[in-house]
């Protein structure tokens, strides 16, 4: 059965991207952020070629105005507020970046927990939205999507293909840790010469080196099998209506896009189902507008550095400002 449904997959995303042949229905689960701006693009070229598309869209939404997306959109209501949202984000962001790096070893990975924790909160709020609308459910179904698009950092898109009977496919570049797509895709990553997403190592480890790496892989996995996946493992039974976990059903995937080139990766095991799709913001350099164009024009032969912080940090604090401003005064280059 998974054979058959991994053909029709691979027949549904060879018309997306290669065949203008058949046009199909794409049922797309959002995730805000960078998350949305690297599934934008390939929603893109998807209504580009014909097909039709919908996007579960939560009310409110931090980055998304759904008012302006060209595609249809289903809206899934919230109790709160996009002002709750963003103080919450911001009181997240703050400790990520100020509280975190003042800690030990240890007490990072505590605090992480409890971040994660509290962000799993939100994404309950919005998986709730979805899996209680009958209305919306009737809807989807009626409709009778192809494929759902998901992202398994914002959990619910696999569980809402699952009540539709219909295939998902992951877009995203990586777990903390690789926690997903070592425990629930079954992608094999020794310990000993793969260095984990969140280790700052290179597959040359020393001995300490390979320990350090063991303990993050070891930490990552005992944070979420035994203080995150649980209370998930339940809401998935519940609302299936089968005894499951939240790792069974990711597993069911039929592909993961990761969003970057193969050889900007370690060397180590990838399976059949894995697809690497680097570059996809890439397009033709546009003309800058006049202002920026005198800007690059008057930098001479050093050039310029673009700097941007993402699209989640709207500002830093005074220390954390000079700080960048006194090591970007240190090159030759113009910064923007």
């Amino acid at each position: 059965m998974k054979t058959v449904k991994g053909v029709c997959v691979f027949f549904i995303l060879h018309l997306c991207f290669f065949d203008p042949g058949r046009t199909g229905k794409v049922l797309v689960w959002l995730a805000d952020f960078s998350h949305w701006i690297n599934l934008k693009v390939i929603l893109e070229e998807l209504h580009l070629r014909g097909h039709e598309l919908t996007v579960l869209v939560p009310s409110p939404s931090l980055l998304l105005d759904h008012t302006k997306i060209p595609f249809k959109v289903e809206v899934l209501q919230l109790p709160v507020t996009q002002e709750t949202l963003m103080k919450e984000l911001d009181t997240e962001l703050y400790t990520a970046s100020f509280e975190l790096p003042k800690l030990s070893w240890w007490d990072q990975q505590v605090a992480l927990t409890k971040m994660v924790k509290r962000f799993f909160i939100t994404a309950k709020r919005v998986c709730d939205s979805a899996v209680t609308n009958k209305e919306l459910l009737s809807r989807l179904q009626a409709a009778k999507f192809d494929v759902c698009i998901a992202d398994p950092l914002s959990f619910c898109g696999e569980l809402v293909a699952q009540l539709l009977n219909i295939p998902f496919v992951y877009s995203f570049r990586a777990s903390y840790g690789n926690t997903m797509e070592r425990l629930c895709a079954g992608l094999p990553m020794p310990s000993s010469y793969v260095p984990s997403s969140a280790s700052r190592l290179t597959d040359k480890m020393t001995f300490m080196q390979r320990l350090k790496n063991w303990l993050l892989y070891t930490m990552s996995d005992v944070m979420y099998l035994y203080y995150l996946f649980p209370e998930w493992d339940e809401y998935y039974s519940k609302v299936l209506g089968k005894p499951t976990t939240l790792c069974e059903v990711m597993g069911k995937a039929e592909m993961w896009l990761i969003r970057t080139y193969w050889d900007f990766e370690f060397p180590h095991p990838y399976l059949p189902n894995f697809e690497f799709v680097g570059g996809l913001q890439c397009k033709p350099a546009k003309q800058l507008p006049q202002e920026l164009e005198e800007f690059v024009q008057s930098s001479g032969r050093d050039g310029v550095v673009v700097f941007t912080l993402g699209s989640m940090v709207k500002n830093l604090t005074e220390e954390k400002s000079n700080m960048v401003a006194s090591a970007l005064a240190q090159i030759p280059q113009k910064v923007r």
